[in-house]
């Protein structure tokens, strides 16, 4: 009885959702300029795709960070396309930049402030917004942003990757998080790549070098519904105990876990 009761209640509110849906404000996602204006309070979006914008609430003034002409200038950096349980979905990627003399520029771990917004696909071919989180996130580093993406954790299970470099004392590294998209919150954070080349040179004993990849077990039913995967390491790590660096090949398990929302790893 219970679950009858359940599977009705959820049917109730799948329709009461789409009716919803269905009275909601449409967009033509091939057309970014009505986006960027909506999103962003714009009155003006440039030749170059570019939305200008000055804050108009105090948490939009917390994070603001002005361009030297006194804009926030926001762009739409990728359009990304999934479907999870048989509804088609769409992400936009917005990049809030920080120019200087008309060229991207700011600090060194400065990087672009992402905006995300979900649509949803209505059976009569429409596109309307599901939810959409303003400057959440800052990605890249001198003003500038870094790669964006869709990877897939589960049959239903869709995330955002976000990948950037960074440089800093000859160290070069390069980041991946991975983002739910039900709630834009991480659920797992790695470094994919790091090494030492440009403190030491071609000091062979001392530099280090490692790479760091996700082998999804799709094969492999959960619980969850999310794919387990092993983090696979190859390379050289440093050992500051005998000042050289040492193998870094392993094997890692990690599964997702529901009471915080990421994945952890197994201990065997």
């Amino acid at each position: 009885m219970e679950k009858i009761l359940l599977t009705a209640f959820f049917t109730c509110f799948s329709i009461a959702a789409f009716a919803q849906i269905e009275n909601a404000k449409t967009f033509d996602l091939e057309s970014p300029a009505p986006l960027l204006s909506l999103f962003f309070d714009s009155d003006t979006v440039t030749s170059t795709g570019e939305a200008l914008w000055k804050p108009l609430t105090y948490a939009d003034e917390i994070s603001a960070n002005l361009s030297d002409d006194g804009w926030m200038h926001t762009r739409l950096d990728t359009l990304l396309f999934y479907t999870n349980y048989e509804i088609d979905r769409a992400v936009a990627v917005f990049e809030t930049l920080h120019y200087e003399q008309g060229e991207i520029k700011d600090c060194p771990s400065c990087g672009a402030l992402i905006s995300v917004a979900i649509f949803d696909k209505t059976a009569n071919g429409k596109w309307v917004v599901a939810s959409f989180d303003k400057h959440f996130i800052s990605l890249g580093g001198d003003g500038h942003g870094g790669q964006i993406g869709l990877t897939q954790f589960g049959v239903n299970q869709t995330c955002l990757s976000m990948k950037m470099d960074w440089m800093g004392q000859g160290v070069h590294a390069e980041y991946l998080s991975i983002l739910n998209l039900e709630d834009m919150e991480k659920v797992f954070n790695l470094v994919v790549h790091e090494d030492n080349k440009g403190v030491l040179g071609g000091d062979f004993q001392r530099t280090y070098s490692f790479d760091k990849s996700i082998q999804l077990l799709q094969v492999v039913e959960t619980v969850t519904g999310w794919w387990d995967f092993d983090l696979v390491t190859q390379g050289t790590q440093p050992d500051k105990d005998v000042n050289r660096a040492l193998p870094a090949n392993m094997v890692e398990r990690y599964e997702f876990n529901w009471e915080t929302g990421t994945y952890l790893k197994v201990c065997k």
